[in-house]
C-alpha cells in the first residue's frame, strides 16, 4: 500500500507541470511512503506543436516483495507501459501463472507487476480478473493513453481534477494543493450533502472541480486539446430479486468461504497483525486468522482512561477483547487513551482525511496504528465492512420494526410532538435513540432510506444556509440518491444495504480507515468486505442476514463455534469518544473561535444565525446538535489546514 499521483495532458492553464510540481505533490503524500519514493516525467511534442506530459509520483510502503525491483513507476512490455499502483492485489500468483502462459515477462514476485500485462492483453477487462484493494494509474506511451481505476468496493481512494485537456490525480485531496486552489469556494452542494450526512457521499468533494472515482469505477483519456476523460463503471454489487434467493446456503457455508478469502488477505512479507475490539466482526477476523494457521504478530484495542463513554453508548471493548484474545492466543495491546482529551486532536484529524467527517474514530484508528507501526507491524486486518455487508447496523432493525410494527407509523407521525413532550433528546442514550426511531418510523420508504443515513435528529441542512444559497438548491443528488433509485424494485433491506455500499462504506469507513491508518504508514485490509463475499451474500435471503431483531444472524451463527457467546449475543457498540460532553465542556472555545471568529460560517454561504441558534441549543440541551456542530467545526479546521 502506497501513495500514487500524477498529471496527463498538455500542461496547467497559466502554468507549467514539470517535475517541480511532481515533487511537490510527492512530498504531500509522504505519510503513506516511508520506505522510498519514485517519479516518472515524460514531455513530448508532435509537429503540429501540441504537447504531451506525463507524471507520475508514487511514495512507497513495501509489504509484498521489499526488493527494489518492485520499486514504482515501474515499467513494462518493453517500455510500453508504466504504472503506480496502491494497494494489494490477492490472487496476483494465480494471475502471473496466467500470464506467463500466455508469453509475458515480469517480475512475478510483486503485485504491481500483473498490471501492465493484463493490460496488454485484455484491456480494460482485467479489471474483472483483479481480486484486491486498490487504485491504480497506468500510462500507455504508445497510444499517449492513461488508463486509471478503483476497486469495486472503494477500498482504496482516488481523487482527480480535470480541466482544459489536463487531468491531475493522486491518493489523498491534499496531493492537488501545488494545482488546486483547496482554499477557495466550497461547492455547496457538496457542503449541504456533507453537512445532512456527517460524511461526503458519492464523488463530490468541497473543492468544486475536484472528485473522487467511484467505486468499481475506471478512467480513461488521450492527449489532446480540449480532451476529457471518460468514465466508465467495471463493477457494481449483485443485486438479486426474492425469486432468486438462495435458500440452500448455510452459516457453514458462509464460514469456509470466509476462511478462504482471510488466508488469501493475510498474504504479506511484513508482520501481520489486526484491531481487536472484541466485536463480532474484529473477533471473527482474528478468529478466521488463527484458522487459517496465520501467525497474528499482535492485536489492539482501545483502552479509555476519564469519563463520559457510557453516557454515550460506548460500552467496555476491552472485556471482550481480553476475552477473544485468550480463547485465540493473541497478543493483545491495550492502547491506553483519555477519552475526552484526545479530542482536542480533532483539528489535525479535518486535514488528515481530505474531507472533513463528524466522526471522532478514525483517531482511534490512528492511534492503534502508530502503536503497531512502533511495534513493526505495517499490516493490520479489520472487520470494517461486516456491518455494512452482514446487516449490522441500527438502521437496518429500522427497516423491520417499519415492516411490522405499521400501527407505529401513524404514532410516529407525531414524533416531533413526542420528541418534544418527553424531552426524549435530552434523556440519554436510550432517549436519543427511541426519538431517532420515531423519526424514522414516521416518513414514507424513499425519504426513510435517505433518512436513516443522516446525522442526528437533525436531517436535511439546507436550513444552516443562506437565503441565496438554499434557494439556488435543489434536492439531493449524490451516491445515495442514485442507489436508491436502482434499487427501486428490491427488498427495502437489501436496498438500504446497497446504500451502504456506495455511500457510508466507501466515502465514510473506507475513507476514514484508510487516511488514518495511512497517516501512521500502516496498511489496514478488511476481508470482510471482500467483493467476492459482497456477491456471494447478495442471494441470502434478507431475513435470514436479520432474523427477527437479532442483527448480522446469518453471519453470527456462521461464527458461533468460534466466538464466545458473550461476544455473539453483545449489543451493538459503537467506535467512538464522548462528543457531547466535550463539546460543551474542553472544547467550547474552540468550537467558538473556528465557527464565529471573523464570521467563519458566513464566507461558507451559511446562515451565522442559524448556526448560533444550533449551537444554543445544543449547549442548552433542548436539542441533540452536537454532532451536527461537530460537523460545522470539522469544516473550519479542515479550511485552516487548507491554508496553512
Amino acid at each position: 500500500m502506497c501513495g500514487i499521483l500524477g498529471f496527463f495532458g498538455g500542461g496547467g492553464s497559466g502554468e507549467t507541470w514539470d517535475e517541480g510540481v511532481l515533487r511537490r505533490m510527492g512530498s504531500l503524500l509522504a505519510h503513506r511512503g516511508p520506505d522510498g519514493e519514485g517519479y516518472f516525467y515524460h514531455s513530448q511534442q508532435d509537429g503540429e506543436g501540441d504537447s504531451l506530459v506525463c507524471g507520475l509520483g508514487h511514495r512507497r510502503l513495501s509489504i509484498i516483495d521489499l526488493s527494489p525491483a518492485a520499486a514504482q513507476p515501474m515499467e513494462a512490455c518493453g517500455g510500453r507501459y508504466v504504472v503506480i499502483f496502491n494497494g494489494e492485489i490477492y490472487n496476483y500468483n494465480n494471475l502471473a501463472l496466467e500470464l506467463k502462459a500466455n508469453g509475458y515477462q515480469f517480475n512475478e514476485h510483486s503485485d504491481t507487476a500483473v498490471i501492465a500485462p493484463l493490460y496488454d492483453w485484455l484491456g480494460e477487462a482485467m479489471l474483472d480478473k483483479l481480486e484486491g484493494m486498490f487504485a491504480f494509474a497506468l500510462f500507455d506511451r504508445e497510444n499517449g493513453e492513461i488508463f486509471c481505476a478503483r476497486d469495486g468496493m472503494g477500498v482504496k481512494p482516488f481523487y482527480y481534477y480535470a480541466t482544459e485537456g489536463n487531468l491531475a490525480f493522486a491518493s489523498e485531496l491534499k496531493a492537488l494543493a501545488p494545482l488546486v486552489d483547496l482554499a477557495g469556494e466550497m461547492d455547496k452542494a457538496a457542503l449541504r450533502d456533507y453537512l445532512s450526512f456527517g460524511w461526503s457521499p458519492g464523488e463530490r468533494t468541497l473543492v468544486p472541480g475536484v472528485f473522487k472515482l467511484k467505486p468499481g469505477h475506471c478512467l480513461s483519456m488521450r492527449a489532446g486539446k480540449g480532451a476529457a476523460p471518460e468514465i466508465r463503471r467495471w463493477w457494481r454489487p449483485k443485486l438479486v430479486a426474492a425469486e432468486g434467493y438462495d435458500r440452500t446456503k448455510t452459516p457453514a457455508d458462509l464460514r469456509a468461504f470466509l476462511l478462504n478469502i482471510v488466508r488469501e488477505q493475510c498474504v504479506s512479507d511484513v508482520l501481520v497483525g489486526a484491531f481487536l475490539s472484541g466485536g463480532v466482526d474484529s473477533s471473527a477476523v482474528v478468529a478466521l486468522m488463527r484458522a487459517a494457521g496465520v501467525d497474528v504478530a499482535g492485536t489492539y484495542c482501545i483502552a479509555f482512561d476519564g469519563e463520559g463513554m457510557r453516557g454515550e453508548g460506548f460500552g467496555d471493548d476491552l472485556t471482550f477483547a481480553r476475552m477473544m484474545a485468550e480463547k485465540t492466543g493473541v497478543p493483545l495491546k491495550e492502547v491506553r487513551v483519555d477519552a475526552r482529551g484526545m479530542l482536542d486532536d480533532l483539528p489535525k484529524l479535518a486535514w488528515m482525511l481530505d474531507e472533513p467527517q463528524a466522526d471522532p474514530a478514525p483517531l482511534l484508528v490512528e492511534r492503534i496504528s502508530r502503536e503497531a507501526r512502533a511495534d513493526g507491524i505495517k499490516v493490520l486486518m479489520s472487520g470494517t465492512g461486516g456491518d455494512d455487508v452482514m446487516s449490522g447496523y441500527r438502521r437496518h432493525l429500522a427497516v423491520r420494526l417499519r415492516e411490522r410494527w405499521g400501527f407505529l407509523r401513524g404514532i410516529a407521525k407525531h414524533s416531533e410532538c413526542y420528541v418534544k413532550w418527553m424531552k426524549l433528546e435530552g434523556r440519554g442514550t436510550l432517549g436519543r435513540r427511541t426519538a431517532r426511531l420515531l423519526d424514522l418510523l414516521a416518513v414514507d420508504d424513499e425519504d426513510f432510506l435517505l433518512s436513516a443515513f443522516m446525522t442526528n435528529m437533525g436531517g436535511d441542512a439546507l436550513g444552516l444556509f443562506g437565503g441565496d444559497a438554499r434557494g439556488a438548491m435543489g434536492g439531493f443528488d449524490n451516491a445515495l440518491t442514485a442507489s436508491r433509485l436502482e434499487t427501486a424494485d428490491f427488498d427495502m433491506l437489501n436496498r438500504m444495504l446497497d446504500m451502504e455500499m456506495h455511500g457510508f462504506l466507501p466515502d465514510h469507513n473506507f475513507n476514514y480507515t484508510d487516511k488514518a491508518s495511512m497517516a501512521a504508514g500502516v496498511e489496514v485490509r478488511v476481508p470482510l468486505a471482500d467483493r467476492r463475499l459482497v456477491d456471494w451474500m447478495a442471494d441470502v435471503p434478507p431475513e435470514n442476514k436479520l432474523s427477527g431483531t437479532r442483527l448480522k444472524a446469518f453471519f453470527k451463527d456462521a461464527m458461533s463455534t468460534d466466538i464466545p457467546p458473550e461476544i455473539i449475543n453483545r449489543s451493538k457498540a459503537g467506535f467512538g469518544a464522548p462528543v457531547r460532553s466535550w463539546l460543551t465542556d474542553n472544547g467550547r472555545d474552540m468550537v467558538e473561535s473556528v465557527l464565529f471568529e471573523n464570521h467563519a460560517v458566513s464566507d461558507w454561504g451559511l446562515d451565522e444565525m442559524a448556526v448560533r441558534r444550533l449551537w444554543d441549543d445544543t449547549r442548552a440541551g433542548r436539542v441533540d446538535g452536537a454532532y451536527r456542530v461537530l460537523g460545522l467545526c470539522m469544516v473550519g479546521w479542515w479550511k485552516s489546514g487548507v491554508v496553512k
